[in-house]
């Protein structure tokens, strides 16, 4: 179990170094060869583009695991789940006004292009997780990244529109979730019902909808920030969030590992004790890294310089980020679902009134301030459900 359990994670931190990696590596340049106002425009298309990759998420991997679903059957849902996302984010950033210029709003059908892609390869890694073969996801990841990256700094280099850059992290998705497919076991045998569908979509209804408040919660600082402040502050803080991000995703990757074995119930109190030890200690280290470091995105960028408060200030919060997530799944795999999502529900509404009250007048500090108290209110929240 061990074995299997690092073995996995590691492909998945692999999977994250290639791809936030580069990312950051691009959002180097991109700063440092486009200016932070265009780094702040593509901010503003990308993380609504992540906020449809939580939607199409909906938590039907979850489920699929937990009800043995066919992989057929979660690409058919998640991608008529795509098509309606699309549509839907397409509309929505239309009425969005403030620093969501006319140029944004025109470019940012490409960008949503993304999403079914990116939907591609999450069905494809519902296989990977269930079988604990997460090495193929990561060769997909790798590729999807390397096409992306080469793309963006090509187009930095040539021609640093925004609609070039665009392009190329869609590129990049494309390339994502096509190699996802190809490194599927059998694509010929795709069978698919209207009844599976609509019994999967409803099964897992509760999962997605506590995604959907923990990315909303997690995401509405930014858009708030498009509307009130200006371009630039948007860039200092997507920039400082894309390095907190990095940080985070150490206990995604080991709770997607251990997810599977939670369905099990055997030793299942046992292996989330020593989860959380691990994951407390690891998120204290990690944050302590990220408050010392945090003076060095200057070497970026002088005009970064309000990314640096930002940064110390959600290092405060890693440990907490570290501990909600094996308390999270351990409520769903003991079928607690309705508890986590009226958590998050709470979070969300609690994140986006704070957020609309002090950004206008304090911007990304106020962000960053919130997004710590909103994670110390799920912590506090799921430590109590899980007594």
């Amino acid at each position: 179990m061990l074995k299997k359990l690092v073995s996995n994670t590691v492909a998945q931190l692999i999977a994250k170094f290639f791809g936030a990696g580069l990312t950051l590596l691009t959002t180097y340049f991109t700063i440092r060869l486009a200016g932070l106002p265009l780094y702040g425009d593509l901010s503003k298309i990308l993380v609504l583009v992540a906020i449809g990759f939580t939607l199409i998420d909906f938590g039907l991997n979850a489920e699929a695991i937990r009800r043995k679903t066919p992989v057929s059957t979660v690409i058919i849902t998640r991608l008529l789940l795509s098509i309606f996302v699309l549509l839907i984010s397409n509309l929505f950033i239309q009425s969005l006004g403030g620093g969501y210029s006319l140029e944004v709003k025109q470019v940012f059908w490409l960008g949503s292009l993304a999403i079914i892609f990116q939907g591609l390869y999450t069905s494809a890694n519902a296989h990977f997780q269930a079988t604990l073969s997460y090495w193929r996801g990561t060769l997909a990841v790798i590729l999807g990244s390397v096409v992306g990256s080469a793309l963006t700094l090509y187009f930095l280099v040539t021609a640093p529109t925004l609609f070039n850059l665009v392009l190329a992290n869609t590129i990049g998705a494309l390339t994502l979730g096509v190699s996802a497919l190809l490194l599927l076991p059998s694509l010929s045998d795709i069978r698919y019902s209207i009844s599976e569908i609509h019994h999967l979509l409803k099964s897992s209804l509760l999962l997605g909808l506590i995604l959907i408040a923990s990315t909303v919660a997690s995401k509405v600082d930014t858009v708030l920030l498009g509307i009130f402040r200006t371009s630039s502050e948007v860039g200092a803080y997507s920039f400082a969030y894309r390095i907190f991000d990095v940080i985070l995703v150490f206990p995604v990757y080991v709770m997607n590992a251990v997810y599977p074995l939670l369905l099990s119930p055997k030793n299942t109190s046992n292996l989330i004790s020593k989860t959380l030890v691990s994951l407390s200690l690891v998120g204290v280290v990690a944050g302590g890294v990220l408050w010392f470091c945090a003076p060095l995105v200057l070497y970026v960028k002088p005009e970064l310089a309000l990314a640096v408060p930002v940064l110390r200030i959600l290092s405060l919060s890693t440990p907490l980020f570290y501990l909600t997530a094996p308390l999270m799944w351990q409520l769903i795999s003991r079928q607690k679902d309705h508890l986590v999502l009226r958590v998050y529900l709470l979070a969300m509404l609690l994140n986006f009134f704070l957020n609309f009250i002090f950004i206008p007048s304090f911007g990304i500090l106020a962000a960053a301030t919130i997004t710590g108290l909103t994670e110390l209110f799920i912590f506090l929240s799921l430590l109590y459900f899980s007594r």
